[in-house]
């Protein structure tokens, strides 16, 4: 099969679940025969604005095809001007080029940087379109749908899109960071330590409603319906969660759709039996410093516990603004860290506020026959057998001090062995066997 995927790129210039994901996905497909190409968006040039497309260098078996000139890629960090998100592009130069690469499938995993008319010529050429729901980019222009520390209130009528979306990347920022100068420089340590601070700082939310804005409501409507234009081009739309599919089916009407559980290639089963201490409890936060992911009411809920007990501690992978007894700080890790990082764990917690499309941190410590505590937000409870682990509902400070309060060594342990008997750990070939079956074949 010919595949094509529409992704932000390659590692290392991109990272993140989604590239990951698509990443991952395209090395296997390739492993399996399929002839596989990334088509990606790149340089927006200064003086020259026609959109063509370059074939670059192949990575690890996987044709490579950079957009000159596509959209702006606006990351979580919004949307100021629609207008210049929503321009179609020259028909005729897609039309071209599929015409020359004929793909059986275009499998599309964001709708950043993309333009219109690159799905409207695959659609006249009867090309299937696949797309896979990593955020809610084509709902929230900031993709969370998270803000003032809550899931967004007024997501359906746009009343809040101009103040959330008032700090959000300049042209000039947009076109410097996708270009090649960039690309080349990103990963060194200047760089590095500039982006950690915008990012620490943006994910705290002190950069948030500092500035007024002008009313744009219908903008940020037209934009939205944009997106849904696009969406209505898709033959088949690929839900990784129930969560996902939930919060899209409350804003579109859209084609057929699957729910498809996602994995990665670094996801084995390594689960083993483990032992758990009766005084004292390893709990493992994986997520940054965020509100979104929770983060703060996991603080808060934990302060309050520690003045009563203090037989826990809380690994975390960041260094907070605030550092509370019971935490012990560590390094940022890598994949290959995760066997001694579930060694030194006895439960995690990811209590995400937002909706989380997935989570791939939960699948993570199942695959190592570690029992999970996780927010019923979290799109990987799809995954959770019953009883592997605990789900708040209404996810809380006070919640959350409840739930840590009632854990036992013997509960840990009776989760743990349902996990070992019970728990199915979905391997990559799996899923990319769900994904063709129920995406890319016309049913």
């Amino acid at each position: 099969m010919k595949i094509f995927h529409y992704s932000l790129g390659f590692p290392p210039y991109r990272s993140g679940g989604l590239t990951k994901f698509s990443f991952d996905l395209m090395k296997k497909q390739v492993s399996a025969g399929d002839d596989v190409a990334l088509l990606w968006p790149g340089e927006i040039e200064l003086f020259n604005h026609s959109v063509r497309i370059k074939p670059r260098k192949i990575r690890e078996g996987i044709r490579s095809f950079e957009i000159i000139n596509p959209l702006p890629v606006s990351y979580d960090e919004g949307i100021k001007d629609s207008a210049y998100f929503t321009a179609y592009g020259d028909e005729e130069v897609f039309s071209r080029f599929w015409d020359e690469q004929k793909p059986d499938v275009i499998h599309v995993h964001t709708l950043m940087g993309l333009h219109k008319n690159l799905l409207v010529s695959a659609k006249k050429k009867n090309i299937r379109i696949v797309f896979t729901t990593h955020d809610f980019f084509p709902i929230c222009p900031k993709v969370t749908m998270f803000r003032h520390g809550k899931v967004c209130e007024e997501a359906e009528t746009c009343v809040e899109c101009g103040v959330c979306n008032n700090m959000a990347l300049s042209r000039i920022n947009i076109m410097m960071l996708q270009s090649p100068l960039y690309r080349l420089f990103k990963d060194t340590s200047l760089l590095k330590i500039l982006r950690k601070h915008h990012r620490d700082s943006f994910l705290s939310g002190e950069n948030e409603y500092n500035s007024n804005c002008v009313d744009a409501v219908e903008s940020y409507k037209k934009l939205r319906n944009h997106y849904y234009s696009m969406l209505q081009l898709m033959d088949m739309i690929h839900y990784n969660s129930n969560v996902t599919k939930n919060v899209y089916e409350r804003f579109f009407t859209l084609p057929y759709n699957k729910v498809i559980s996602i994995t990665h290639s670094d996801i084995a089963d390594h689960r083993k039996s483990r032992n758990f201490d009766s005084h004292f409890f390893r709990i493992r936060y994986l997520g940054a410093q965020s509100a979104a992911k929770g983060f703060y009411i996991l603080k808060d809920a934990l302060d309050e516990l520690w003045k009563e007990q203090q037989n826990f501690r809380l690994d975390i992978h960041f260094s907070p603004t605030a550092i509370s007894d019971y935490m012990k700080v560590h390094d940022r890790y890598n994949y290959e860290d995760l066997e001694s990082i579930f060694d030194d764990t006895d439960v995690l917690i990811v209590p995400s506020l937002w909706y989380e499309t997935f989570g791939f941190t939960v699948i993570e410590a199942l695959s190592y026959g570690v029992p999970v505590i996780i927010s019923d937000r979290v799109g990987a409870k799809d995954i959770l057998t019953d009883g592997a682990g605990i789900v708040i509902k209404n996810i809380s400070s006070k919640g959350i001090n409840e739930t840590i309060k009632d854990l036992t060594s013997m509960k840990l342990k009776e989760m743990n062995e349902i996990i070992m008997r019970n728990q199915h750990i979905m391997t990559i070939e799996e899923m990319i066997m769900c994904i063709s079956e129920n995406c890319y074949m016309e049913s």
